[in-house]
């Protein structure tokens, strides 16, 4: 989920065409808040958390055969299946179809933690929150749920009207969410190679997100001697030797790269933990986690071989005390890749064209602050945006909620999304830019 760095850009009006509002016209009359409402709660029924087993999670795997397979052939998608990491991939339309839209949703929420009735998909009023009318309470509906319920409904809705799709509806849901590492958006595009034209990444606030920066986590693992701290001059400080690779880190790497909307590229230490787990000892191992954000065009490889460099310059770098050397070892944790398209964009045109037609406005863009699928899918040449009614202020709490209201909207922007992309006669010019 993330925080817009910058205010959202003001709506701009926007005339839609008449055919597209004649397709919103088609669409309003399949499209229902109360299904929308009930979709949403079953969702939320179903638990489907992050746990130490992280993708493996069975519970993952239960939450799609039990709350999605069974819906797949109802909604007209004629192949399905789950690949060997338990991704669901359904596809509707066209096999080999000229126009091609991905839909991504994602298994995983935050663990119950402390919240009472996390499962509960209990019906409230949304405007003590913030939210307009009704909210849906549980674990993931401000964050991953509210968008799916408004994709299965948009989908719903799409075959209600008996639109027929001369493109390929491509919709997925991943055995991820809250892993912070693209293995399961990359397992379907390279392991099962599974591509598309655009796409679409589950959002908040009813607004176009364009971009967010990367994230590449790093530890060093600085070596000294241990020894009894009463005698200093036999070992070999580990945490002297991380304070001065943290200091030429910061030398080496300053935090004065940024990027107008995404912010700055920051090098962020947010660990430091080391061993041995004993009183009055000199420590022998220091290991010191760090977090490298990365801007649009860098590659997590590459900003792991420029924290290695600084390491290798504190090999033999002799203790201030005892003389004695450290050595250090660099390894690369889990990356997410950094994530831009422009106002110009297919997914950002489509996603304003669909807007446009069912609320009758534009929405505001922003760039994110967290990285996510998005990214991924970029980096890998599909054009990916998100949209969805998601609630970053009240994600990962106990008031996990999302707003029916909301849900409701996106799944009319979903529908027409689909219909006016994938329609055999379709409402949306991928060629034109309106910009």
């Amino acid at each position: 989920m993330s925080t817009p760095v910058t205010a959202p850009t003001p709506a701009t009006p926007a005339a839609a065409s008449p055919q597209a509002k004649a397709l919103a016209r088609t669409l309003a009359a399949t499209l229902s808040y109360e299904r929308v409402r009930t979709i949403l709660q079953e969702l939320v029924r179903v638990p489907s958390p992050q746990t130490a087993l992280l993708e493996d999670e069975p519970q993952l795997r239960e939450f799609i055969r039990v709350a999605l397979v069974p819906r797949m052939s109802a909604l007209g998608f004629t192949r399905v299946r789950q690949d060997s990491m338990g991704n669901l991939i359904a596809e509707l339309g066209p096999a080999h179809a000229a126009r091609t839209l991905m839909l991504v949703m994602h298994a995983m929420n935050q663990p119950p933690s402390t919240m009472p009735d996390p499962y509960g998909a209990t019906l409230i009023d949304g405007t003590p929150h913030g939210l307009p009318g009704e909210a849906v309470l549980g674990k993931g509906a401000s964050e991953q749920k509210g968008t799916m319920a408004a994709i299965l409904h948009a989908i719903e809705a799409v075959r209600d009207a008996a639109i027929g799709l001369d493109g390929r509806l491509v919709l997925l849901c991943l055995v991820s969410g809250e892993t912070g590492k693209p293995d399961a958006i990359k397992h379907v595009i390279e392991h099962e190679g599974v591509r598309a034209d655009v796409a679409f990444v589950y959002g908040n606030a009813m607004q176009l997100q364009l971009g967010n920066r990367g994230r590449v986590d790093v530890n060093v693992t600085v070596h000294g001697a241990p020894c009894h701290s009463s005698r200093p001059n036999e070992g070999a400080n580990a945490i002297v030797g991380a304070v001065e690779l943290l200091r030429r880190l910061g030398e080496a790497i300053p935090n004065t790269r940024a990027h107008p909307g995404l912010g700055t590229a920051w090098l962020t230490c947010n660990g430091i933990e080391s061993f041995p787990k004993s009183t009055h000892t000199v420590q022998g191992q220091c290991i010191v986690r760090l977090d490298q954000r990365l801007l649009p065009g860098d590659d997590p490889a590459l900003a792991v071989a420029a924290i290695e460099r600084v390491a290798r310059t504190l090999d033999d770098w002799p203790d201030p005390i005892s003389g004695k050397p450290f050595r250090c070892v660099v390894e690369a944790g889990a990356y997410m890749y950094p994530s831009l398209v422009t106002e110009d964009s297919l997914p950002a045109r489509l996603l304003q064209a669909g807007c446009s037609a069912m609320l009758e406005r534009e929405v505001g863009t922003f760039y994110g602050q967290s990285a996510h699928d998005q990214g991924y899918l970029n980096h890998a040449g599909i054009p990916t945006a998100n949209f969805g009614p998601g609630e970053q202020s009240l994600a990962h709490t106990d008031n996990d909620m999302a707003s029916v209201d909301k849900t409701f909207d996106a799944a009319r922007v979903y529908a027409w999304v689909i219909a006016g992309y994938l329609g055999a006669a379709p409402a949306f010019d991928a060629g034109a830019s309106s910009r």
